[in-house]
């Protein structure tokens, strides 16, 4: 029977309990709309969602990508029909010891969620990569990050972490040999790479509030999502399905 190296074991478990989190307020449902006579579809307001960072956090946090070799653009001012942000950047390429990670679809974020990410690409997943498949981590399939979205896409929810800009979908791993590993299991798959897919997955749970993917609902059965909203009573509360 095939060992995981004992080291990687350490690694997870000391993340899962230690790495922090750098949680931003959620806001808290709407009631259903009063149905109206003759109406075949229900009303709902325009999504409205505002998030920003202070103009020295913002400073300080760009300065701190910049230093750690990251590379990103510093957009600032960031709107997308009823949701805007204040302190964006948009991320193209994180440093880590084992070479420069990219991101396909360099996506647009808080600067303090951009920190957070790249923070667990260069200290947990490009190790985890190089220490499961012998490969390092060389491009992450992004999908959506600030998208002015209700939760779920359901019209008349509360807005998504998406809209707030601190959440992102990741939907595939490239390592350095061109091997793709999709987050939704493949037959193909060999042992490595569902081991390294799900203690990615694990990982990632010390440094995000929520966690979804493949099992967790419909909507996540391809990708993963990752936020830092504030959904329980404490910032310590974790959603990892």
């Amino acid at each position: 029977m095939r060992r995981r190296p004992p080291l990687l074991l350490e690694l997870i478990a000391s993340i899962v309990l230690l790495a922090p989190a750098s949680p931003l307020g959620a806001a808290s449902g709407a009631g259903p709309a009063e149905k109206q006579p003759n109406k075949t579809t229900q009303e709902t307001k325009p999504l409205v969602s505002v998030s920003a960072m202070t103009a020295s956090d913002y400073a300080a946090c760009v300065a701190e990508l910049a230093s750690r070799k990251i590379a990103f653009e510093p957009v600032g001012e960031a709107s997308d029909e009823g949701c805007a942000l204040s302190g964006a950047v948009r991320l193209a390429a994180i440093a880590t010891a084992s070479g420069n990670v990219s991101l396909t679809g360099k996506p647009m974020m808080l600067c303090s969620f951009a920190r957070q990410f790249s923070a667990w690409v260069s200290a947990v997943a490009a190790p985890l990569a190089l220490g499961y498949t012998g490969q390092r981590l060389a491009e992450i399939e992004t999908g959506s990050a600030f998208a002015c979205r209700a939760r779920y896409d359901k019209p008349g929810q509360v807005p998504s972490e998406h809209a707030k800009g601190d959440a992102v979908d990741i939907a595939a791993f490239m390592l350095a040999d061109g091997r793709r590993l999709a987050v939704k299991e493949q037959a193909s798959d060999p042992p490595s790479a569902r081991d390294l897919v799900r203690a990615l997955r694990t990982t990632a749970c010390g440094y995000f509030t929520t966690v979804l993917g493949p099992g967790a609902d419909a909507a996540h059965a391809e990708h993963f999502h990752f936020d830092t909203g504030l959904h329980g009573a404490t910032p310590n509360y974790r959603i990892c399905e």
